[in-house]
């Protein structure tokens, strides 16, 4: 294959219907409950599925040892297990496994940070519908690296960033009915650090809020709790991926480039009348939206340092130069992240097509939108010549009927921008 031709990503209706089935489930030191819910619940919906069951990390170190497995789900408050001994041992053994563990609420808050290597916490006792629906996202991530070349660049990669614990418990505490907003402030409030950072965010001008805020409290009931979610995701995230101090990369700039995009997918929301759920997903995904560069860096920054450098002297967008290397590029990796984390589809879709549209599944205006026009528009109105020029897609513009909104679009967003800087990125 022409590594210069970019492979067409297939979305996630397509991956569903044509993934494998036979994918292999390790359990390991279930309750007999919640052993019974797995078998029954797995074997009655996807029957297809291999299952596994451990009662000690012994057996189950052993079992990976025999074959591979695509996940492996554990009971991280079982009678004699150490978790963070086990999960680096499967991280070496089976890089590719997806990495569960299987908590209570009380029990999570006792797991020190950083915590536990697992890609996402499910509540106990067990509900084979949400895992199934989980595991088949999460296997559909993987059928999406169509490249071979990038699906080993993603499996030897050692540093990812785990799922905050303020956030894991924001969504613990949204199970529960009519949980007040409240609360959620106040989990904010006991991380200093982030919830400084947040209030700093929010009562910037370039946010646009009417009023200052003054307690995270204030900001969930003012802003909604959405947006304080994908505060304290995006925050955590810079804040556990953010060392690498390269010539040609600096995470502080990229942070301001990310926040600047995620406000500006919002706004543009806000000026098409958008649903809130999708401006909810432009701004977690604008925030989000080059976090595969964060985990180039933190695991390759020789390799993303020479891409830069090439895709400057060729003047293309680092992500084309990626696409020659790789086969993908930093946009599929953080979707790749974001589906491994369960984040809903459009922040998924919006985060790997934000450089390529036209290959998402959405026919109107949605995040992809958003997001798309939020990183491409500031560097179309600055003007900047010293960056590769990226145009705005005015042919995926043209299917969703849009390609006369642009003008309209550049003005709204020309007055934002002259409250307060906005860094572009390639």
């Amino acid at each position: 294959m022409d590594e210069s031709s970019p492979v067409r990503m297939p979305t996630l209706d397509t991956e569903i219907a044509t993934a494998s089935p036979r994918r292999a489930i390790l359990f390991v030191a279930l309750s007999p409950d919640d052993a019974a819910q797995a078998a029954n619940g797995l074997k009655g919906r996807l029957h297809k599925w291999r299952l596994g069951f451990a009662a000690t990390t012994q057996e189950a170190l052993a079992l990976l040892r025999g074959a591979p497995f695509d996940a492996v789900i554990m009971n991280l408050h079982a009678r004699g297990i150490m978790p963070n001994r086990f999960f680096k041992e499967v991280m070496e053994s089976c890089p590719e496994a997806l990495r569960i563990g299987l908590t209570g609420s009380d029990e999570r808050r006792s797991i020190q940070h950083p915590g536990v290597a697992v890609h996402q916490f499910l509540a106990r006792p067990l509900e084979p519908m949400v895992l199934t629906a989980v595991l088949a996202r999460a296997f559909a991530a993987r059928d999406f690296l169509s490249q071979e070349h990038f699906r080993r660049l993603v499996a030897s990669i050692q540093t990812l960033p785990v799922l905050p614990p303020t956030y894991t418990s924001i969504l613990e505490l949204l199970q529960e009915k009519d949980a007040p907003t409240e609360r959620i402030g106040e989990l904010v409030a006991g991380d200093l650090a982030l919830s400084a950072k947040m209030l700093q965010l929010v009562n910037s001008a370039f946010f646009g809020l009417s009023r200052a805020i003054s307690h995270p409290a204030e900001a969930t009931a003012f802003l909604g709790i959405e947006t304080v979610k994908a505060l304290v995701l995006s925050l955590s995230v810079f804040s556990q991926l953010s060392r690498s101090r390269l010539k040609e990369f600096n995470p502080q700039i990229l942070w301001q480039h990310s926040w600047t995009t995620g406000v500006i997918a919002r706004r543009l929301c806000e000026f098409e009348e958008t649903e809130r759920s999708i401006a909810d997903e432009s701004f977690i995904a604008g925030l989000l939206h080059d976090v595969g560069k964060l985990i180039l860096a933190e695991n390759y920054p020789a390799a993303l340092e020479g891409n830069i450098e090439e895709a400057n002297q060729k003047k293309i967008g680092l992500w084309e130069q990626e696409f020659l290397v790789y086969g993908a590029s930093h946009a599929e990796l953080g979707g790749f992240l974001m589906r491994r984390w369960g984040l809903p589809p459009g922040v998924v879709d919006a985060v790997t097509f934000h450089h390529r549209p036209m290959l998402a599944r959405n026919r109107s205006f949605a995040a992809v939108t958003a997001v798309h026009l939020a990183n491409t528009l500031p560097r179309v109105i600055a003007g900047d010549s010293a960056l590769p020029s990226d145009s705005v897609d005015m042919g995926y513009l043209a299917t969703l009927g849009m390609e006369d909104r642009l003008d309209e679009w550049k003005e709204y967003l020309a007055r934002i921008m002259e409250r307060a800087d906005a860094p572009v990125s390639n």
